[in-house]
């Protein structure tokens, strides 16, 4: 055995530089292989090949069946696959393949691969460190060989990688089947939790530069794909849903990379003793101290929510960019209990509700209705049905107020949609955060809904989010 071969797997390292390039490789994909195709259309290789085709992906792609491919086997759209019984007897580089193949047998087919010819393994098998000593160690192998051979590896135990920009959809998920290009990227250890922030994100007019399933993290973790990230200007939001730091330092340095416009949100698991528990069978991460944890994201600026469905909630205040340069917060509502249940709330975050500039306050007056408020907030009560410009009239003066940081408008269940409209053309006439309070139900405003979420404004369905995405919105860390 060579001097490397004989070298522990402590002493190994992927090159950075090389590590880096295939992450940028699979954000940038050309060619993509899939690993493990057999005549059976159930079997997990077939499901992702045809996720692969179906979705759109524009490059070359490649099937890897042990048995010749007999015509017929596979329906018509499959005619640019190109179906080989080795990876050898493939001729290009290839950005990413995923092999879809047992745990036991995973090293066998990476070293099928010939050297330098694949930039990016991704490994779906689970039965690795999450299941006891065996799993163990052959995730040990497995890490071994690609630290040798210097094969950046997604998972073990994920559910592969998507990437709307190229739309490529490496899962067996059918969540990514409708991809939306946008501003966030997910970066989870479980594959089930990427899928269910990718969707809300998405139902909710949210759209993804890329989804990384991470797995076990034998050997590329989150701090690798934060890294590269920040090489990604367009990626405003990076949302992480970890069960363990493997690399504290590493992690640091990554997140310190991410650029002023860039926000990293966090869900870490396993701060009970039951969670540290679960966390080790799922992706056998390890026990770590949370209030160290704590006090690094606070330093690193790490926004930390409780639940994912709190991170959803902060991604989509942070995706659009815009951020609050101090705290007065305007509130226009047409439910005066709303408007006063924000402002206490807004108050007792730190928040300020403060009185009009002197100029906007007369133009208000003359707007709103005796039995309306002009003050701060603005409650249009119903006069709002009697006289449909008023709305718009409000809103523009609302918008130019000169000490306002930020803008909260609570709507309830208005039908019609020119009231979204109006909110939408607001919205584009500031550069100030908007955050919508919007209480009617898919099912009773459903043309408004498709409105406000077509236009990247964060829409949620109480106060008490509105406030919590306020918070995000002013750079607040520590969000629950």
């Amino acid at each position: 055995m060579d001097a490397v071969a004989m070298k522990s797997v402590t002493q190994l390292t992927v090159n950075a530089d090389h590590l880096q390039g295939a992450i940028g490789a699979l954000f940038k994909a050309r060619t993509v292989a899939v690993v493990g195709i057999s005549a059976d259309h159930a079997k997990l290789g077939n499901v992702i090949l045809r996720n692969v085709v179906k979705n759109g992906f524009a490059g070359n792609i490649y099937g890897v069946c042990r048995a010749p491919v007999e015509p017929g086997v596979f329906e018509s759209g499959y005619e640019r696959v190109r179906f080989v019984q080795a990876f050898s007897e493939i001729e290009e580089p290839v950005d990413v393949a995923l092999f879809a193949v047992p745990a036991d047998m995973v090293v066998t087919a990476l070293a099928s691969v010939p050297l330098g010819r694949l930039r990016l393994a991704v490994i779906l098998a689970s039965g690795f460190t999450e299941t006891g000593e065996r799993g163990a160690s052959l995730e040990t192998a497995l890490r071994q060989y690609c630290l040798e051979t210097q094969l950046p590896v997604v998972g073990p135990n994920c559910q592969g990688v998507v990437v709307p920009g190229v739309k490529l959809q490496m899962t067996f998920s059918p969540m990514y089947n409708q991809m939306l290009e946008g501003k966030v990227a997910i970066v989870s250890q479980s594959g089930a939790m990427a899928g269910y922030m990718a969707n809300n994100l998405m139902r909710r007019g949210v759209g993804l530069c890329c989804v990384v399933s991470s797995g076990n993290e034998a050997v590329l973790t989150a701090a690798d794909y934060i890294h590269a990230l920040a090489d990604k200007p367009e990626c405003r939001v990076v949302l992480c849903y970890i069960e363990q730091i493997k690399n504290g330092r590493h992690f640091a340095r990554s997140v310190q990379r991410l650029g002023p416009q860039q926000r990293i949100v966090v869900v870490k698991s396993g701060r009970s003793t039951a969670g540290v528990a679960a966390a080790s069978s799922h992706t056998g991460a390890m026990a770590s101290d949370d209030r160290v944890i704590d006090g690094v994201f606070r330093q690193l600026g790490v926004v930390r929510a409780r639940d994912s469905a709190t991170a959803i909630d902060v991604a989509m205040a942070l995706a659009n960019g815009r951020r609050m340069k101090g705290g007065a917060v305007g509130i226009l509502s047409v439910a005066g209990g709303l408007a006063v249940e924000l402002s206490d709330l807004l108050e007792l975050d730190g928040f300020t509700v403060p009185p009009f500039d002197p100029d906007t306050l007369e133009r208000l007056k003359a707007k709103v209705p005796e039995f309306g408020a002009s003050r701060n907030p603005i409650d249009l009560s119903g006069a709002i049905l009697t006289q449909e410009s008023l709305f718009e009239e409000v809103l523009n003066l609302f918008a130019r107020a000169r000490n306002l940081d930020g803008f909260a408008i609570i709507s309830t269940f208005i039908r019609n949609p020119a009231f979204a409209h109006a909110i939408v053309r607001m919205y584009r006439s500031t550069d100030k955060p908007v955050v919508v309070c919007w209480t009617g139900t898919p099912e009773q405003t459903p043309e408004s809904l498709e409105i406000l979420t077509r236009s990247g404004i964060p829409i949620y369905g109480d106060t008490g989010r509105v406030a919590l995405a306020l918070r995000a919105i002013r750079g607040d860390t520590d969000i629950s």
